[in-house]
Protein backbone atom coordinates (compact mmCIF):
# COMPACT_ATOMS: atom_id res chain seq x y z
CA UNK A 1 0.00 0.00 0.00
CA UNK A 2 1.28 3.71 -0.83
CA UNK A 3 1.92 5.42 1.98
CA UNK A 4 0.15 9.23 2.42
CA UNK A 5 3.73 10.96 2.19
CA UNK A 6 4.12 9.13 -1.36
CA UNK A 7 0.90 10.45 -2.47
CA UNK A 8 1.56 13.49 -1.10
CA UNK A 9 4.74 13.53 -3.04
CA UNK A 10 3.37 12.16 -6.03
CA UNK A 11 0.31 14.83 -6.36
CA UNK A 12 2.98 17.92 -5.76
CA UNK A 13 5.09 16.22 -8.32
CA UNK A 14 2.05 16.28 -10.84
CA UNK A 15 0.46 19.63 -10.18
CA UNK A 16 2.84 22.26 -11.34
CA UNK A 17 1.02 24.48 -8.72
CA UNK A 18 2.90 22.89 -5.42
CA UNK A 19 6.45 22.86 -7.71
CA UNK A 20 9.16 24.96 -5.45
CA UNK A 21 9.85 28.13 -6.78
CA UNK A 22 13.08 27.89 -8.92
CA UNK A 23 11.30 25.05 -10.82
CA UNK A 24 9.04 27.84 -12.52
CA UNK A 25 11.81 30.57 -12.44
CA UNK A 26 14.98 28.80 -13.46
CA UNK A 27 13.65 28.79 -17.29
CA UNK A 28 12.88 32.49 -17.11
CA UNK A 29 16.59 33.14 -16.97
CA UNK A 30 16.50 33.78 -20.60
CA UNK A 31 14.02 36.81 -20.46
CA UNK A 32 16.05 38.07 -17.46
CA UNK A 33 19.26 38.10 -18.95
CA UNK A 34 17.20 39.81 -22.19
CA UNK A 35 16.09 42.28 -19.55
CA UNK A 36 19.45 43.40 -18.64
CA UNK A 37 20.78 43.97 -22.33
CA UNK A 38 17.47 45.72 -23.37
CA UNK A 39 17.92 48.09 -20.52
CA UNK A 40 21.73 47.74 -19.63
CA UNK A 41 20.81 47.16 -16.05
CA UNK A 42 21.27 44.49 -13.68
CA UNK A 43 18.82 45.65 -11.25
CA UNK A 44 16.52 46.99 -14.22
CA UNK A 45 12.87 45.69 -12.70
CA UNK A 46 13.61 47.78 -9.06
CA UNK A 47 12.63 50.70 -11.75
CA UNK A 48 9.59 49.32 -12.41
CA UNK A 49 7.56 51.11 -9.72
CA UNK A 50 9.69 54.08 -8.24
CA UNK A 51 7.17 54.51 -5.92
CA UNK A 52 7.81 51.71 -3.88
CA UNK A 53 11.22 50.92 -2.43
CA UNK A 54 12.95 48.03 -5.25
CA UNK A 55 10.03 48.36 -7.40
CA UNK A 56 8.34 46.13 -4.59
CA UNK A 57 10.51 43.37 -5.19
CA UNK A 58 10.44 41.60 -2.11
CA UNK A 59 10.42 43.02 1.66
CA UNK A 60 8.88 46.76 1.31
CA UNK A 61 6.40 47.69 4.13
CA UNK A 62 2.05 47.37 3.38
CA UNK A 63 0.79 50.46 5.39
CA UNK A 64 3.40 52.05 3.10
CA UNK A 65 2.24 50.70 -0.26
CA UNK A 66 -1.46 50.99 1.04
CA UNK A 67 -1.20 54.93 2.15
CA UNK A 68 -0.83 55.15 -1.33
CA UNK A 69 -4.14 53.87 -2.77
CA UNK A 70 -7.09 56.21 -2.77
CA UNK A 71 -9.29 55.62 0.58
CA UNK A 72 -12.26 55.17 -1.06
CA UNK A 73 -11.62 51.85 -2.80
CA UNK A 74 -9.30 50.15 0.55
CA UNK A 75 -10.58 48.47 3.66
CA UNK A 76 -9.96 50.63 7.13
CA UNK A 77 -6.51 49.63 9.05
CA UNK A 78 -3.68 50.71 10.67
CA UNK A 79 -0.11 49.80 11.72
CA UNK A 80 1.19 48.54 15.38
CA UNK A 81 4.66 48.66 15.76
CA UNK A 82 4.78 47.55 19.80
CA UNK A 83 2.45 45.70 22.05
CA UNK A 84 -0.53 46.96 23.06
CA UNK A 85 -2.91 46.65 25.48
CA UNK A 86 -6.45 45.27 25.76
CA UNK A 87 -7.68 49.32 26.35
CA UNK A 88 -5.09 50.19 23.91
CA UNK A 89 -5.95 47.89 21.28
CA UNK A 90 -10.16 48.87 21.43
CA UNK A 91 -9.45 52.27 21.41
CA UNK A 92 -7.45 52.13 17.99
CA UNK A 93 -10.08 49.97 16.90
CA UNK A 94 -12.96 52.33 17.37
CA UNK A 95 -11.00 55.22 16.55
CA UNK A 96 -10.39 53.63 12.84
CA UNK A 97 -14.06 51.96 13.33
CA UNK A 98 -12.92 48.78 12.88
CA UNK A 99 -15.37 45.80 14.76
CA UNK A 100 -14.26 42.09 15.56
CA UNK A 101 -13.32 39.68 13.42
CA UNK A 102 -10.48 42.14 12.05
CA UNK A 103 -7.11 40.97 9.94
CA UNK A 104 -3.94 41.16 11.03
CA UNK A 105 -0.90 40.58 8.66
CA UNK A 106 3.11 41.39 9.75
CA UNK A 107 4.05 44.42 7.97
CA UNK A 108 6.45 43.05 5.86
CA UNK A 109 6.04 39.36 5.08
CA UNK A 110 4.69 37.14 2.22
CA UNK A 111 3.10 34.14 1.01
CA UNK A 112 0.74 34.66 4.09
CA UNK A 113 2.73 34.11 6.85
CA UNK A 114 1.53 35.18 10.14
CA UNK A 115 -1.81 36.49 8.74
CA UNK A 116 -5.25 35.66 11.15
CA UNK A 117 -8.40 36.71 11.18
CA UNK A 118 -9.24 37.50 14.74
CA UNK A 119 -12.32 37.50 16.60
CA UNK A 120 -11.82 38.53 19.86
CA UNK A 121 -9.51 41.57 21.41
CA UNK A 122 -7.82 39.14 23.86
CA UNK A 123 -7.07 37.04 20.93
CA UNK A 124 -5.37 40.25 19.56
CA UNK A 125 -3.38 41.63 22.74
CA UNK A 126 -1.79 37.86 21.97
CA UNK A 127 -0.92 38.34 18.54
CA UNK A 128 0.22 42.10 19.50
CA UNK A 129 3.21 40.47 22.02
CA UNK A 130 4.31 37.87 18.99
CA UNK A 131 4.60 40.57 16.30
CA UNK A 132 6.95 43.89 16.69
CA UNK A 133 5.30 45.54 13.64
CA UNK A 134 2.12 44.80 11.98
CA UNK A 135 -1.54 46.11 10.88
CA UNK A 136 -4.93 45.14 11.80
CA UNK A 137 -7.42 45.36 8.93
CA UNK A 138 -11.14 45.54 8.73
CA UNK A 139 -12.63 41.90 7.52
CA UNK A 140 -14.69 41.75 4.77
CA UNK A 141 -17.24 39.47 4.67
CA UNK A 142 -17.76 39.78 0.34
CA UNK A 143 -18.12 36.52 -1.60
CA UNK A 144 -15.44 37.54 -3.78
CA UNK A 145 -12.19 37.84 -2.98
CA UNK A 146 -10.09 38.75 -6.28
CA UNK A 147 -6.49 38.92 -6.99
CA UNK A 148 -6.46 41.44 -10.39
CA UNK A 149 -2.80 42.55 -12.14
CA UNK A 150 -2.78 45.72 -13.45
CA UNK A 151 0.23 47.44 -15.62
CA UNK A 152 0.71 50.80 -17.57
CA UNK A 153 3.60 51.84 -19.61
CA UNK A 154 5.50 54.85 -18.20
CA UNK A 155 4.59 56.90 -21.59
CA UNK A 156 1.38 56.07 -21.99
CA UNK A 157 -1.74 57.52 -20.18
CA UNK A 158 -3.62 54.04 -20.49
CA UNK A 159 -3.01 50.84 -18.90
CA UNK A 160 -4.73 47.39 -18.92
CA UNK A 161 -5.86 44.44 -16.92
CA UNK A 162 -3.79 41.29 -17.73
CA UNK A 163 -4.64 38.91 -15.11
CA UNK A 164 -7.75 38.22 -12.81
CA UNK A 165 -8.09 35.58 -10.55
CA UNK A 166 -10.34 34.42 -8.15
CA UNK A 167 -9.48 32.51 -4.65
CA UNK A 168 -11.17 29.00 -3.82
CA UNK A 169 -10.90 28.62 0.12
CA UNK A 170 -9.65 25.56 1.11
CA UNK A 171 -13.21 23.85 1.97
CA UNK A 172 -15.10 20.00 1.96
CA UNK A 173 -18.32 18.92 0.78
CA UNK A 174 -20.17 17.34 3.80
CA UNK A 175 -22.33 13.99 3.37
CA UNK A 176 -23.24 14.67 6.95
CA UNK A 177 -21.25 11.37 8.09
CA UNK A 178 -17.89 12.41 7.72
CA UNK A 179 -16.06 14.47 9.69
CA UNK A 180 -13.43 17.31 8.30
CA UNK A 181 -10.74 15.13 8.39
CA UNK A 182 -11.98 12.30 6.69
CA UNK A 183 -13.25 14.13 3.89
CA UNK A 184 -9.91 16.35 3.28
CA UNK A 185 -7.75 12.99 3.77
CA UNK A 186 -9.65 11.29 0.68
CA UNK A 187 -9.32 14.55 -1.46
CA UNK A 188 -5.93 14.30 -2.90
CA UNK A 189 -5.35 18.41 -3.02
CA UNK A 190 -6.89 18.61 0.60
CA UNK A 191 -4.95 15.94 2.13
CA UNK A 192 -1.83 18.21 1.75
CA UNK A 193 -3.34 20.50 4.13
CA UNK A 194 -4.34 18.08 6.89
CA UNK A 195 -1.11 19.18 9.48
CA UNK A 196 -1.80 22.19 8.45
CA UNK A 197 -5.13 22.77 10.02
CA UNK A 198 -4.00 20.52 12.64
CA UNK A 199 -2.08 22.86 13.85
CA UNK A 200 -3.86 25.72 13.36
CA UNK A 201 -7.87 24.63 13.38
CA UNK A 202 -7.70 21.49 15.13
CA UNK A 203 -11.26 22.21 16.28
CA UNK A 204 -12.45 21.79 13.18
CA UNK A 205 -11.04 18.41 12.01
CA UNK A 206 -13.75 17.24 14.12
CA UNK A 207 -16.47 18.45 12.72
CA UNK A 208 -19.44 16.29 10.61
CA UNK A 209 -20.71 19.48 7.75
CA UNK A 210 -24.10 18.69 6.85
CA UNK A 211 -25.02 16.45 3.76
CA UNK A 212 -23.62 19.07 0.53
CA UNK A 213 -22.60 21.79 2.59
CA UNK A 214 -19.87 23.32 1.51
CA UNK A 215 -18.05 23.91 4.17
CA UNK A 216 -14.30 26.91 4.76
CA UNK A 217 -12.18 25.26 6.65
CA UNK A 218 -9.64 27.74 6.05
CA UNK A 219 -10.47 32.06 4.87
CA UNK A 220 -7.15 32.69 4.01
CA UNK A 221 -6.65 33.44 0.47
CA UNK A 222 -3.40 32.10 0.77
CA UNK A 223 -1.68 29.15 -1.83
CA UNK A 224 0.25 28.34 1.65
CA UNK A 225 -3.43 27.77 3.25
CA UNK A 226 -5.03 25.87 0.53
CA UNK A 227 -6.18 28.31 -1.31
CA UNK A 228 -6.65 27.73 -5.17
CA UNK A 229 -6.56 30.27 -7.79
CA UNK A 230 -9.43 30.25 -10.58
CA UNK A 231 -8.62 31.44 -14.03
CA UNK A 232 -11.29 34.54 -14.52
CA UNK A 233 -9.97 35.58 -17.16
CA UNK A 234 -13.18 35.80 -18.95
CA UNK A 235 -14.51 38.84 -17.28
CA UNK A 236 -11.55 40.82 -18.93
CA UNK A 237 -12.84 43.68 -20.68
CA UNK A 238 -11.99 47.51 -21.86
CA UNK A 239 -14.17 48.24 -19.17
CA UNK A 240 -12.37 46.39 -16.52
CA UNK A 241 -9.06 48.00 -17.85
CA UNK A 242 -10.66 51.34 -17.65
CA UNK A 243 -11.82 51.05 -13.92
CA UNK A 244 -8.01 50.22 -12.94
CA UNK A 245 -7.24 53.10 -14.96
CA UNK A 246 -8.93 55.24 -12.45
CA UNK A 247 -7.36 53.39 -9.54
CA UNK A 248 -4.33 53.37 -10.48
CA UNK A 249 -3.95 56.74 -12.03
CA UNK A 250 -4.59 57.74 -7.75
CA UNK A 251 -1.32 55.21 -6.74
CA UNK A 252 1.64 57.45 -7.30
CA UNK A 253 4.71 55.93 -8.94
CA UNK A 254 3.49 52.08 -9.59
CA UNK A 255 3.06 51.35 -12.84
CA UNK A 256 2.80 46.98 -12.39
CA UNK A 257 1.31 45.38 -9.54
CA UNK A 258 -1.57 43.26 -8.43
CA UNK A 259 -4.61 44.56 -6.52
CA UNK A 260 -5.73 41.73 -4.06
CA UNK A 261 -9.05 42.58 -3.12
CA UNK A 262 -12.51 41.87 -2.00
CA UNK A 263 -15.97 42.99 -4.10
CA UNK A 264 -19.72 41.71 -4.22
CA UNK A 265 -19.50 40.67 -7.38
CA UNK A 266 -17.73 40.33 -11.22
CA UNK A 267 -20.36 42.86 -11.91
CA UNK A 268 -19.54 45.59 -9.10
CA UNK A 269 -16.08 44.91 -10.13
CA UNK A 270 -15.95 46.00 -13.69
CA UNK A 271 -18.03 48.96 -12.65
CA UNK A 272 -15.77 49.75 -9.95
CA UNK A 273 -18.20 49.88 -7.08
CA UNK A 274 -17.91 48.34 -4.02
CA UNK A 275 -14.35 47.25 -4.37
CA UNK A 276 -12.16 46.94 -1.04
CA UNK A 277 -8.28 46.29 -1.55
CA UNK A 278 -6.30 45.11 1.00
CA UNK A 279 -3.23 44.78 -0.82
CA UNK A 280 -1.14 45.80 -3.62
CA UNK A 281 2.34 44.14 -4.60
CA UNK A 282 4.68 45.67 -6.68
CA UNK A 283 7.38 44.05 -9.37
CA UNK A 284 7.23 40.67 -8.11
CA UNK A 285 3.66 40.36 -8.53
CA UNK A 286 2.67 37.24 -10.41
CA UNK A 287 -0.43 36.71 -12.64
CA UNK A 288 -2.63 34.69 -10.37
CA UNK A 289 -4.39 32.72 -13.44
CA UNK A 290 -1.26 30.80 -14.13
CA UNK A 291 -2.12 28.59 -11.37
CA UNK A 292 -4.84 27.87 -13.15
CA UNK A 293 -3.50 26.24 -16.57
CA UNK A 294 -3.71 22.90 -18.42
CA UNK A 295 0.03 22.40 -18.21
CA UNK A 296 2.77 24.31 -16.62
CA UNK A 297 4.17 24.73 -20.23
CA UNK A 298 1.27 27.62 -20.58
CA UNK A 299 1.95 28.82 -17.35
CA UNK A 300 5.36 29.23 -18.01
CA UNK A 301 4.39 31.54 -21.10
CA UNK A 302 1.87 33.56 -19.14
CA UNK A 303 4.94 34.42 -16.74
CA UNK A 304 7.16 34.84 -19.64
CA UNK A 305 4.70 37.36 -21.07
CA UNK A 306 4.65 39.64 -18.08
CA UNK A 307 8.24 39.50 -17.53
CA UNK A 308 8.32 41.55 -20.87
CA UNK A 309 5.96 44.07 -19.37
CA UNK A 310 8.00 44.74 -16.78
CA UNK A 311 11.16 45.39 -18.92
CA UNK A 312 9.67 47.60 -21.22
CA UNK A 313 8.08 49.49 -18.33
CA UNK A 314 11.49 49.39 -16.42
CA UNK A 315 13.10 50.67 -19.47
CA UNK A 316 10.52 53.30 -19.89
CA UNK A 317 11.44 54.28 -16.42
CA UNK A 318 14.79 54.55 -17.02
CA UNK A 319 14.96 56.52 -19.81
CA UNK A 320 12.60 59.18 -17.88
CA UNK A 321 15.62 59.26 -15.47
CA UNK A 322 14.44 56.60 -12.74
CA UNK A 323 16.96 55.10 -10.92
CA UNK A 324 17.32 50.87 -10.21
CA UNK A 325 18.42 50.17 -6.70
CA UNK A 326 22.44 49.85 -5.74
CA UNK A 327 23.46 46.24 -6.12
CA UNK A 328 25.08 47.00 -2.74
CA UNK A 329 21.81 48.12 -1.12
CA UNK A 330 19.74 45.23 -2.64
CA UNK A 331 22.52 42.58 -1.73
CA UNK A 332 22.57 43.93 1.90
CA UNK A 333 18.53 43.70 1.96
CA UNK A 334 18.23 39.89 0.34
CA UNK A 335 20.89 38.95 2.81
CA UNK A 336 19.01 40.47 5.69
CA UNK A 337 15.96 39.45 4.51
CA UNK A 338 16.82 35.40 3.44
CA UNK A 339 19.97 34.86 5.80
CA UNK A 340 19.30 36.56 8.77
Amino acid sequence: MISNQLKKFFYKATHYEFWPWYALYVPMIPVYIYGVLSTKRLLYFTASNPGIEMGGFFGEKKDDILSLIDEGYKVKGFRVTQPLTKHQLLANLQQHHIDFPVVAKPNVGERGFAVKIIDTVDSLVHYSQNQTDFIIQEYVDYPLELGVLYFRYPNEEKGQVTSLSSKRFLRVLGDGKRTVRELMEVDPRNRLYVEMVQNQFSDKLDLIPKEDESFVVHKIGNHSKGTQFIDETKYLSKQLSETFDKINNTVSGVFYGRYDLKVPSFDKLIAGEGIKIFELNGVSSEPGHMYDQPNAFKSYRLLAEHWLYIIKISKQNIQNGVATTPLRFFTRKVLGHFVS
